[in-house]
């Protein structure tokens, strides 16, 4: 037994640009609100609608193109594995991330991070629920100390005392979007999990991506608003953020840092993103910053810590 282990010799070096994708998904899913934020703010009016799908339209012809150069065709997907992309991406992509933009309408960059930072929390709650599965007493605990940590960070919204958060008369509206948001991705990652299995993790993203977009496509022509016209270069940077940094580039990052991290190493964008997000919209946008808000942010990163503390 010594000598078995013996053999296997120390563990392979990290390479250097492991840590390079690690430091990529920090900034770049840190910042995503951010762009978001900058999109829509103007001068050029654009919708959420069209936003989200014209940004998904490219990100899943791009994502789809470099993973076909990378790895060649997919082979032929069943209908369940058809239905499960299809299902998942909608709850991704249509109603986590379109709800959180749409969120973005009446609320600062800082506080959607903030609030979808939960995430981790709403899929353990999740996972719970469809599994039926009893939690020990600290994932309770941790639970618990999340929705605290949550309430702390809605509060000032909610009770009015930091208007510069959320704009005035949309609190209730943007705080159930951005539950809804975090609840809506939780569930199509859980959706999505037998997939991973079956498909390169690329393809299936793009897929999921490419679906959302035609659906957002349709309602976007219900909606019949006029399209943008002469976005200013800080929109076109925005937008090409969202599509080539935050769509594809830290996708292929994270699946990088999966592959040469450890999952408690990877996870930790759950801890990192909201504080990376929060910094961002305070010093690109002078965003302003509620101390309960940010008290109610170290409150769900603890809790997070202690409800991946079990899973890994």
């Amino acid at each position: 037994m010594t000598s078995s282990v013996a053999d296997r010799g120390p563990a392979p070096a990290i390479p250097l640009s492991a840590y390079i994708h690690l430091v990529i998904i920090y900034v770049v899913w840190g910042g995503s609100y951010l762009a978001v934020k900058v999109s829509l703010s103007g001068p050029a009016a654009i919708t959420v609608l069209q936003l989200q799908s014209a940004r998904l339209w490219c990100a899943s012809l791009l994502l789809g193109a470099v993973t076909l150069a990378r790895y060649g065709w997919p082979p032929l997907p069943n209908r369940r594995d058809l239905a499960l992309c299809t299902v998942s991406g909608l709850f991704m992509w249509m109603g986590g991330n379109g709800l959180a933009t749409l969120a973005a309408r009446h609320a600062s960059s800082s506080f959607i991070v903030m609030t979808m930072g939960a995430i981790p929390l709403w899929a353990c709650l999740l996972d719970l629920i469809i599994g039926r599965t009893i939690p020990s007493l600290r994932v309770v605990l941790g639970i618990l100390l999340g929705l605290a940590g949550l309430f702390l960070v809605v509060s000032p919204a909610l009770l009015e005392t930091h208007r510069a958060i959320i704009e005035p008369g949309y609190a209730g509206f943007t705080i159930l979007l951005v539950v809804a948001a975090g609840l809506s991705w939780s569930l199509g990652t859980i959706i999505q999990r037998p997939l991973m299995q079956r498909i390169r993790p690329d393809w299936a993203a793009s897929f999921q991506m490419f679906v959302a977009a035609i659906v957002l496509s349709s309602l976007a022509l219900y909606e019949g608003a006029p399209l943008p016209v002469d976005p200013s270069p800080r929109q076109w940077l925005a937008f090409g953020f969202l599509t080539l940094f935050a769509s594809v580039i830290g996708l292929s990052s994270y699946l990088k840092v999966l592959t040469s991290f450890s999952p408690v190493v990877a996870s930790t964008f759950a801890y990192v993103n909201p504080i990376v997000g929060v910094l961002l919209g305070w010093m690109i946008l002078g965003e302003e910053l509620s101390a309960v808000s940010l008290v109610g942010l170290a409150v769900v990163l603890a809790s997070i810590a202690i409800v991946l503390r079990r899973r890994h």
